[in-house]
């Protein structure tokens, strides 16, 4: 587009000792890790390519429950943490009603019937169709 120059070089400066550079690297995700379990209660994403400098599979699979667990607290249990900051920054007065959300919304409806019919289908599963008994071979050679 010919905006400015290409960049070249690495994408991370190098430090000149390793030993130092991993000290900081690890100060800085867990300064993240903190942060974020302040503002959002999980610990921070990506954190596995902040330490080593490359995405792993292991470091997906957290990242992909750090954000579930995200999204439950943002939308089921949240709403009083935000009342108390709206309070104490002077946007919510004691005096003000707050606006009540019902018990049951169709979010929860869904999670519950969802999570109800996994639970159901395993159940029955079960039932129908057990594990395979494993027969111990010492035992039944003792017992002939």
């Amino acid at each position: 587009m010919g905006l400015g120059p290409q960049p070249q070089g690495k994408p991370f400066e190098a430090f000149t000792l390793k030993n130092l550079e991993q000290c900081f690297r690890n100060a800085w995700t867990d300064n993240a890790d903190i942060l974020s379990l302040c503002y959002t209660g999980t610990p921070a994403l990506k954190t596995d390519f902040t330490r080593t400098g490359k995405r792993s599979t292991a470091g997906a699979i957290n990242d992909g429950k750090h954000s579930m667990i995200r999204y439950y607290i943002n939308n089921f249990t949240d709403g009083y943490n935000n009342d108390c900051l709206d309070l104490s920054q002077g946007h919510l007065t004691a005096k003000q009603n707050l606006n009540a959300r019902p018990f049951l919304s169709g979010i929860k409806i869904a999670f519950c019937a969802v999570f109800g019919a996994l639970f159901a289908a395993r159940f029955l599963l079960n039932q129908h169709f057990p594990y395979p008994m494993v027969v111990d071979s010492a035992a039944s050679d003792e017992a002939a």
